[in-house]
């Protein structure tokens, strides 16, 4: 009988540590599949982000002695827009005509119009703990709901100005007035955890600059 007992305590000590080792194993390769699903996304989103703002047709931006006044690229906004501002939503575009592709398709493609349309309007968002992607209208899930919960999408846009007063022919009143270059970086916090276990939450941050810089402002007359 004692022989016995001791027997099942050591089986049952044993069992507790297995259940233990298994549990641990279990959260660990959780834990691993989100950390490799919010980094997956969050590369998704570096990846398409740097292009924002890239206009078909730039040398329209570009001033020259005797020309009208450069047009500006309708591409170059963001939302977030400033460093003082984060959020849980970020929206920006870029164009999609093939001005730029030498020799032009044939037959041509689309030319650049400098309008923004849907299809050239993009973004990410957070809802109901799925993170989504805005794609010709319409907001698309780049996370499956079943696996994996999101609980945290926050963008920050980080502006450096470069102050282009000395190109004027005119000197200006004030350099803040005068054509300014934006140099924009900006950082994504991703975070999330299994659908049904909380506490293996994981984070991502990522942080990039803009190819396109943005051009505000214009020389006096």
């Amino acid at each position: 009988m004692i022989g016995i007992t001791v027997g099942m305590i050591v089986v049952a000590g044993a069992s507790l540590m297995m259940t233990k080792q298994v549990d641990e194993h279990r959260r660990l390769v959780q834990e691993t599949q989100v950390q490799q699903d919010l980094r997956a996304a969050a590369d998704l989103m570096l990846r398409d982000l740097r292009r924002a703002g890239f206009w078909a047709t730039p040398e329209s931006g570009v001033w020259a002695p005797g020309a009208t006044m450069p047009a500006s690229s309708p591409y170059s906004d963001t939302t977030p827009a400033v460093d003082t501002q984060a959020g849980d939503v970020l929206r920006y575009s870029y164009s999609r005509a093939d001005n730029y592709v030498l020799p032009l398709t044939t037959p041509p493609g689309d030319a650049e119009d400098n309008v923004v349309t849907e299809r050239e309007s993009f973004g990410f968002r957070i809802d109901n703990g799925v993170l989504q992607s805005l794609l010709g209208g319409n907001w698309q899930p780049l996370t499956d709901r079943e696996t994996l919960t999101i609980t945290r999408f926050n963008v920050k846009l980080t502006v450096q100005p470069l102050f282009l007063d000395g190109f004027c022919s005119v000197p200006c009143p004030d350099p803040a007035a005068c054509p300014l270059q934006q140099i924009r970086y900006f950082d994504i916090t991703l975070s999330g955890h299994p659908r049904r276990d909380d506490k293996a939450l994981r984070t991502v941050r990522v942080t990039s600059r803009m190819r396109n810089d943005r051009i505000v402002g214009s020389c006096p007359a």
